[in-house]
């Protein structure tokens, strides 16, 4: 069975499951996915079965829709298919569709360089500010200063102290 998964805003984790009808997309209630988001049209899209495939219709949407970042007014779903009408976000999974050759080994090659991948610790945190790391040079110039100041405030106190004791 194939089954639309939520990814982004209101419907973030939800399924719809494609059960034979039509299953229409848009921002109104009569919809059988009614997003609440103004960058979904009113009546958006439609998925409809088509054989063995699910052809996905835009309806003349105002933001349009996409498939795997690509500008589409119809185009037939694949599993892994990401989908987006205006600004929210859906998966397309399907059990019964086979992925083509290509779409396979993108994902059999993502799967690997997950399973490689190890999480470790940087060496350095400094690229992580967006105004760059501190100059040294800088912090040894106001360690000097503060160190001034604190001597002068000494200086002070000393002074003011002896003024008050002398009166």
């Amino acid at each position: 069975m194939a089954v639309l998964i939520g990814m982004s805003g209101d419907v973030k984790g939800k399924n719809f499951p494609l059960d034979g009808e039509d299953l229409t997309i848009g921002r109104n209630a009569d919809n059988k996915v009614s997003i609440n988001n103004a960058s979904v049209s009113g009546h958006h899209a439609v998925i409809a079965r088509d054989g063995d495939n699910y052809m996905l219709r835009d309806l003349g949407s105002t933001n349009g829709t996409r498939v795997n970042s690509h500008e589409t007014k119809e185009h037939v779903l694949k599993p892994k298919d990401l989908i987006q009408f205006g600004s929210v976000e859906f998966l397309f999974n399907s059990e019964t569709i086979s992925m083509d050759d290509a779409q396979s080994a993108v994902f059999t090659k993502t799967e690997e360089m997950v399973a490689d991948s190890s999480t470790a610790r940087p060496e350095s945190f400094n690229s992580i500010s967006p105004f760059g790391a501190r100059r040294r040079e800088n912090q040894a110039m106001w360690g000097t200063i503060l160190i001034a100041l604190g001597v002068v405030a000494v200086l002070v106190v000393i002074y003011l102290f002896f003024k008050l004791i002398t009166v």
